[in-house]
């Protein structure tokens, strides 16, 4: 997982350490003065009690936060629960679990992370110890928001309130309800992220000048720049900034300047904006933070597009898209394409802002569709975790049970209802199961089918090729030779010389056309150099078209870049029969595990409702779904034709 180091250090300056740990982590803490030798030194000559326990977990967190040693940091988690073991001593596994599940969340490994809590749950509820059981219930909510399980994450620190507002824990209940905020925020319920953020600010006022205030301001500003309460935000983050400052922290000043140029945006303050754009890409490349870096020159081309300066803004954004491109930023990338469409409209320049819309949406969908399938995915979770919430009711209910005759009918009675539902239940699911497998079995069919066809029609292709190349050829090769033979040594009449001359012409043209035709049937630059070259070969043959290829050059399934050139070449042929095009364009463009290519034309298009559904465009669109590829076709009358076709690789 690629987690938000903000969230990360957020969820570090949570403080949830338990048992004897301290309410939140003292500036110091942060501030790199060497004493983890001296911790070594102290645990190699200490007696082997709880205070050793402690000690193994601070020398934990010491490799943790200040020297990002998650391995050697492990090595000592794991020796504090060891000795909690020996020692019998559950306060050390309860904080073993929670310092061990907070290095599986930076290392993106989240569920390992909720089975060592749940595990630590479970033992603390099973001791009836309500301050471990919400402590850990709050670490549990952290790990699920590391998981982007955003309302399971809201369950756990539901739970965990009322046990830190009986007790007291004021400022642990305030770095709950902060990260409940940021949960809100992330939820896009601005309402309730402000209502959580203020109550967090209302406890860490009291203590004005400490690093979790300042994260909080954040949050609160987050909200507020969403309601465009500009000059309040603007307040918070100064406030925030003063803070950082006061502790040297130069890293997290990257979001506070960040923040600021947005509203300095908004107050279309361009040169305010960019001021702290630098201030932010300065600090982006001394920590090395690549988002950063690409949100900063998006912001460059945000401020040179509002002064007019078109190319200076394109430079820029292009730079940020080059990052999202190379580091997998999706929101960026959307950011980045919607720029380049709004430069493209102000310039006047509709084709590319197509083009640039139409990834937009592409990359818009895409994410819609991640979301949709984690949500699914909590939901289940969720569904799985009740359903085992009550059958361990069940089992705890049976324990109880007397040996009454009456109770055991009545038990009896409710198993063989059960039964009933379940096997109701089960029978049902088996329909709907067996009706979607016939389903799947007779697509798979279809596939099989076209795919069949495509390989038949490759296999007869090679086959008129080499018939052509071997057959056909070496008779016309034969033919010219024994011509030529035949002239050596006789004088021919001028009559019969110009015979002559014309009937070599005409084998030298024969030949010619038969070894276009076996080009086309089976390119040669195809087989041996791969899709680009072969491409480029026939786009390189036609007048008023152009080739470009971005991206990996490396061989893939020859199937896939048969059907490809296919395609790309029933396009073209379309194009420069029907469209009466003065220029066509060909992209191919491959990414990660996806390839995508686009024929552009500016001939006088058509509808694609009425005018697609001849032999041409159905080959293309069996070849599309035989390996399970997108075909999108934008055209109208007198507007020109453009059609992207995407692959999974």
């Amino acid at each position: 997982m690629k987690a938000n180091h903000f969230l990360i250090v957020l969820l570090i300056v949570a403080g949830c350490h338990v048992t004897d740990a301290p309410q939140s982590i003292s500036p110091a803490y942060f501030s790199g003065e060497p004493k983890l030798d001296s911790l070594l030194y102290v645990a190699s000559t200490a007696a082997q009690d709880t205070n050793l326990v402690r000690l193994y977990s601070k020398i934990g967190d010491e490799y943790v936060y200040h020297y990002h040693d998650f391995q050697k940091a492990k090595e000592y988690f794991l020796k504090s629960k060891e000795l909690s073991e020996k020692l019998n001593w559950n306060a050390g596994h309860y904080r073993f679990a929670v310092d061990f599940a907070d290095i599986l969340n930076l290392e993106g490994l989240m569920d390992s992370s909720v089975v060592i809590l749940q595990q630590a749950l479970n033992l603390a509820k099973n001791e009836m110890n309500e301050r471990q059981a919400a402590i850990i219930s709050m670490n549990l909510g952290n790990s699920y928001l590391y998981k982007r399980w955003f309302e399971t994450a809201l369950t756990y620190y539901h739970e965990a309130i009322p046990v830190l507002e009986k007790r007291g824990e004021k400022f642990t209940l305030a770095h709950l309800f902060d990260l409940m905020g940021v949960v809100y925020g992330y939820m896009d319920m601005y309402d309730e992220n402000l209502v959580y953020a203020e109550r967090a600010l209302e406890i860490f006022n009291e203590k004005p000048d400490t690093l979790p205030r300042a994260f909080a301001l954040n949050n609160y500003a987050l909200g507020l720049l969403k309601r465009n309460e500009l000059e309040k935000a603007e307040n918070s983050l100064m406030q925030a900034q003063r803070i950082f400052a006061l502790h040297h922290d130069r890293y997290h000043s990257i979001r506070i300047f960040s923040n600021l140029a947005d509203i300095a945006l908004r107050k279309y303050d361009l040169d305010k904006a960019e001021m702290y754009y630098r201030k932010m890409m300065e600090l982006n490349l001394e920590f090395g933070h690549v988002e950063g870096q690409c949100k900063a020159h998006r912001g460059f081309g945000i401020i040179e597009l509002y002064r007019g300066k078109f190319h200076q803004s394109d430079k820029h954004v292009r730079e940020a898209l080059k990052i999202a491109m190379e580091y997998d930023l999706p929101e960026e990338k959307i950011q980045c394409y919607k720029l380049l469409s709004d430069l493209a409209t102000a310039l006047h320049d509709f084709r590319n802002y197509r083009l640039y819309a139409a990834k937009t949406d592409s990359i818009r969908n895409r994410l819609i569709s991640e979301k949709t399938r984690q949500y699914a995915k909590e939901v289940e979770a969720k569904y799985e975790t009740e359903k085992k919430q009550q059958r361990i009711t069940i089992l705890e209910q049976e324990k109880r049970l007397t040996l009454w005759l009456a109770i055991a009918i009545v038990v009896v009675l409710l198993l063989a209802l059960t039964f009933l539902f379940f096997l109701w239940r089960w029978t049902v699911q088996k329909r709907a199961f067996a009706e979607t497998r016939i389903r799947q079995l007779e697509q798979e069919k279809r596939l099989v089918a076209a795919q069949s066809l495509l390989d038949g029609e490759i296999r007869e292709r090679t086959r008129l090729t080499r018939d052509l190349h071997d057959g056909l050829g070496s008779i016309l090769a034969g033919a010219k030779l024994n011509l030529l033979k035949m002239k050596k040594g006789d004088t021919l009449e001028d009559a019969t010389l110009e015979d002559y001359e014309a009937a070599v012409r005409l084998l030298d043209k024969s030949m010619s056309e038969m070894r276009r035709i076996a080009h086309h049937l089976m390119p040669e630059a195809l087989i041996s150099m791969g899709l680009k070259h072969s491409t480029a070969d026939f786009i390189g043959s036609i007048p008023h078209a152009t080739f470009s290829y971005y991206g990996d050059e490396s061989r893939f399934d020859p199937k896939l870049e048969e059907s490809i050139y296919r395609i790309i070449h029933e396009l073209v042929t379309n194009s420069l029969k029907h469209s009466g095009a003065e220029h066509i364009l060909v992209e191919i463009v491959r990414y990660d595990n996806h390839i995508t290519f686009t024929v552009q034309d500016n001939g006088c298009g058509f509808d694609p409702e009425t005018t697609s559904k001849g032999m041409g465009m159905n080959n293309i669109r069996i070849r599309v779904e035989t390996y399970n590829g997108n075909l999108m076709i934008y055209s109208k009358p007198d507007i020109g034709t453009e059609v992207n076709v995407e692959f999974k690789l």
